[in-house]
């Protein structure tokens, strides 16, 4: 029985390459679930936006809001698995537009708080909607922080697109996810990844500073 002696100056013996460790798997489930939070907070941003530009007063017709009643109600619903209410506004009354233009004595609001008989309302009515029994208008409360503040939550909504970007690359879905937060965390190292996500809740947090700000200067 013969022993391998390497001689002085020879090379050693070829050695096995090691295996390559094994790709990360992202459930299929995973996957639908990030691109649906990415649908959802793009939809919802997209929404929270546009009626922003309504009560900025640069869309729409702006005019007095005379509330004939108003009542709350409190609303329960759950989320992440807990029980939730919630106060909603319902106010009726009559519009009147800048200048005596128009006007609308059905006129329906949903303030963010009660307001008592016969007080005034700055507002914007939105573009007519119209339905199967009759042609109804929409109004969203008018000033400069309701605009920054439906812009923040606009800008919000991007953090909720990255986290769904996250899911969707990653698999990982939470606590209870089949993929775990380092694993999930890993498999980001390298490639571009990291720079989109850091790059989407970057711009959102900075987009709801801005807006609050703004929305309490202006």
């Amino acid at each position: 029985m013969s022993h391998y002696q390497q001689q002085p100056g020879a090379y050693p013996p070829p050695q096995a390459p090691a295996p390559a460790p094994p790709k990360h798997q992202v459930p299929f489930m995973a996957r639908l679930i990030g691109v649906g939070v990415m649908l959802v907070t793009l939809i919802g941003g997209g929404i929270l936006g546009w009626q922003a530009l309504y009560a900025a007063g640069l869309r729409g017709t702006h005019g007095e809001f005379t509330v004939s009643q108003c009542s709350a109600h409190t609303v329960s619903y759950r989320s992440h698995g807990k029980h939730r209410t919630r106060e909603e506004v319902e106010c009726y009354g009559t519009f009147t537009a800048d200048g005596g233009k128009g006007n609308d004595p059905n006129a329906y609001l949903e303030p963010s708080s009660t307001h008592p008989t016969a007080s005034k309302i700055s507002v914007t009515q939105t573009d007519s909607a119209s339905t199967l029994e009759s042609r109804r208008f929409s109004y969203v409360e008018a000033g400069a922080w309701n605009a920054g503040l439906m812009c923040a939550f606009a800008f919000g909504m991007l953090i909720g697109t990255a986290l769904g970007a996250f899911m969707t690359v990653t698999g990982y879905t939470g606590t209870r996810s089949r993929v775990s937060y380092g694993t999930a965390w890993r498999s980001t190292a390298g490639g571009a990844t990291r720079p989109v996500l850091f790059s989407l809740a970057g711009a959102g947090a900075l987009g709801v500073v801005v807006s609050l700000l703004l929305g309490l200067m202006l």
